[in-house]
């Protein structure tokens, strides 16, 4: 079990231990723990919905009557979601979900015989509580903060987003000396000391957004200890780290959601951006679904030497044997600025041809694996990485962080811009070029689909902005966050709805 990790664990609780029959060994544990693990498959899922949909750097169009869904894509670009939207409740569904997983488990364990093993698996799930409250925390604001799995039959009420701030950020700060620090096949899928770390690191940095007081040297502190004392490096190729392959042994991802085709399913992403031709052209035994596309704005932050426009399909198609890819007698030719709402339409782009279903440039950071099972991939989702934490503590010093200097920033920033243009240094950053508005695109070019844009367009202020068919919505900063589900308001009446939203 422990080398195989978190790719195949035990979806079933084991919760009948008593007495000596309690998990001890590290093998027991991991099977009492797994389940802490698989429901993380979800982050893919209606989480990677609710982050990504409505941020400038996709966009999901109807495209001839497909992919129109009851409308909740262009609600999602619209800014137009209400507490019955499927992404919004569904993501809710699933973060809750996790939490109280992680509640079952802690309780199943503390009866267990004390141990260093059982202080480092409490820590591990209290870890991955925290990371769960921290992204239902950014989504929906102001959220129940429940630490155990049996209430009592009382049902919880809001509490305030500042409070949970102060929870997750105590949760981390106190365990992560627990936790492990090696970075290993045993490890990989599990939280480490440096993930602990990355994570305050991104907690702290939205911190003036959580609690209305900012924290700028702490995202320092916490990124040092990883820069500095973690076992890690930048990937010499930048998108080897995304491919079919990855796992324990690339040096960048600080931590991974493991993934297989047959085994940890949840991974669709390549369906949901290639087109349906593309079936020819990476060897794959079903149909893609051509929906999500970048918006042409964020596409043309790409500079052509950038390695990472590499992510990027667009301009004529090729098949496996390198001819014209051809579909319904058409040249499959990419258009990245090729949306055209119809007059009169319902956020179509496409009409009955095919021209609307070719708009947009399709992201295969996440490269398609040929030897994925019906609509499942096997690569792993990087949660985060090392470049993350080099553009958080340049961002931090840009604000105003004390314990860090410009130089510092400066060459933070510049290992992940080197390693983007490495035979272009004149594009590197120098001390006049390294602006937060610098880092902010930045971001755009690195993280595209590694579900960080929502949360980096509203620290920056940029989430209201017009962004292809939307308007800029000035007055609509209530949206900022999500409102609480009607579904979960109608089973608990004690949670309040967030301001700004009816229902």
């Amino acid at each position: 079990m422990s080398n195989q990790s978190c790719t195949k664990l035990d979806d079933t609780m084991h919760s009948a231990y008593t007495g000596s029959n309690f998990p001890v060994t590290e093998e027991q544990l991991v099977a009492v723990t797994g389940p802490v693990y698989t429901v993380a498959r979800g982050y893919f899922d209606n989480y990677f919905n609710l982050q990504t949909a409505g941020a400038d750097e996709v966009v999901i169009p109807t495209r001839g009557g497909d992919w129109f869904d009851g409308g909740q894509w262009r609600d999602m670009h619209f800014h137009t979601w209400s507490p019955e939207h499927n992404a919004v409740q569904n993501t809710w569904d699933w973060g809750y979900n996790a939490i109280g997983t992680c509640n079952r488990v802690l309780g199943v364990l503390e009866d267990a015989p004390e141990s260093d093993t059982k202080a480092t698996t409490i820590s591990e799930i209290k870890t991955m509580r925290a990371w769960y409250y921290f992204l239902m925390m950014d989504l929906y604001g102001n959220i129940p903060l429940v630490t155990t799995f049996d209430t009592g039959g009382e049902l919880p009420s809001t509490t305030p987003r500042a409070t949970v701030y102060d929870f997750i950020v105590q949760e981390l700060e106190e365990n992560l000396v627990n936790l492990n620090t090696e970075k290993s096949e045993a490890t990989y899928g599990r939280p480490t000391r440096w993930f602990a770390h990355a994570l305050l690191a991104k907690v702290y940095l939205n911190a003036e957004v959580y609690s209305g007081t900012a924290n700028w040297n702490k995202v320092v502190e916490h990124a040092n200890a990883v820069i500095n004392e973690g076992p890690y490096a930048l990937e010499n190729d930048f998108l080897a780290q995304f491919a079919p392959n990855n796992g324990s042994a690339n040096t960048e991802p600080i931590f991974s959601i493991p993934y297989d085709a047959a085994r940890a399913t949840g991974n669709t992403l390549f369906n949901r951006v290639l087109h349906y031709a593309h079936r020819e052209t990476f060897g794959l035994s079903v149909n893609p679904w051509n929906g999500w596309s970048a918006q042409p704005d964020y596409f043309d932050l790409f500079d052509d030497d950038d390695i990472r426009k590499q992510q990027w399909l667009y301009g004529e198609q090729q098949n496996a044997q390198g001819n014209p890819l051809i579909y319904n007698g058409m040249h499959i030719v990419i258009d990245p600025y090729g949306y055209n709402l119809l007059p009169g339409s319902d956020f179509d782009i496409g009409g009955a041809d095919d021209g609307g279903r070719l708009a947009g440039a399709r992201c295969i950071k996440y490269y398609p694996d040929s030897d994925h099972i019906g609509n499942d991939a096997g690569n792993d989702v990087v949660v985060m990485r090392l470049a993350d934490v080099l553009l958080m503590k340049a961002e931090a010093i840009l604000r105003g962080a004390t314990n860090g200097t410009t130089a510092e920033a400066l060459a933070a920033a510049n290992l992940v811009r080197a390693r983007a243009f490495p035979a272009n240094p004149e594009k590197h950053f120098t001390a006049s070029t390294l602006t937060l508005d610098a880092i902010y695109r930045e971001r755009a070019l690195e993280f595209t689909f590694e579900l960080t844009r929502r949360t980096d367009m509203i620290r920056f202020g940029k989430w209201e902005d017009a962004m292809l068919f939307k308007p800029a919505n000035s007055s609509e900063t209530h949206k900022r966050i999500f409102p609480i589900p009607a579904r979960a308001r109608n089973n608990n009446t004690n949670l309040d709805q967030n301001p700004g939203y009816i229902n």
